[in-house]
């Protein structure tokens, strides 16, 4: 029988290559800003596209009136001159429209009309927090389908369940003149973990 575990050899190299990466990563992160590329403490600006991660659309611009009650809908901050993500591991967005009235104080100023958008990586452990729920406390609200964790689109996507130990970062958005969703400013708070 071979023994097929790793020599110490090559245990070395490959944490060798792994920090290289990761440092090659890191001065790519410093100097994006200067480039225009997206770096990971920029994941949106002001004016930035979101644009459509899944679905018939994918690809596409996301515009206010296509968006239905009850329904989210997962996009991506998009730079609007170089049409590519800021950092494609923290810009994505989940968008709720909701039904009238349901939209309290301290969610409207980032709303455009009835549409929120906050963070779609949930501050538990980082998975997606894309989907609205169904059943229960999860209903009509944001939910982390990996640890439980639910959000209140309404309220500033407030944690009302599960381990998650702060609410998303929430995303100021606007309609523009042909009534796509664009970023009015960055993200409001911590995204992730």
């Amino acid at each position: 029988m071979t023994d097929t575990r790793p020599t110490r050899r090559q245990v070395l190299k490959l944490g060798a290559a792994t920090g290289a990466a990761a440092g090659t990563l890191a001065v790519l992160g410093q100097t994006g800003a200067q480039t225009g590329t997206s770096t990971a403490a920029d994941p949106a600006r002001a004016g930035d596209l979101l644009i459509h991660q899944d679905g018939p659309n994918k690809g596409k611009a996301v515009k206010a009136a296509e968006l239905k009650v009850g329904v989210a809908v997962w996009a991506i901050a998009v730079d609007p001159a170089t049409k590519k993500p800021r950092d494609p591991l923290k810009s994505g967005v989940v968008l709720v429209k909701l039904a009238s009235g349901k939209i309290k104080a301290s969610s409207k100023p980032n709303a455009a009309g009835d549409v929120v958008a906050y963070s779609a990586i949930c501050t538990h452990q980082g998975c997606p927090a894309k989907e609205l729920g169904s059943l229960g406390q999860g209903k009509g609200n944001i939910i982390c389908t990996c640890h439980g964790s639910i959000f209140d689109p309404g309220d500033n996507a407030t944690v009302l369940g599960g381990p998650a130990p702060r609410r998303l970062a929430a995303l100021p958005i606007k309609a523009d003149a042909s009534g796509q969703l664009v970023a009015k400013a960055a993200f409001i708070g911590k995204i992730g973990t």
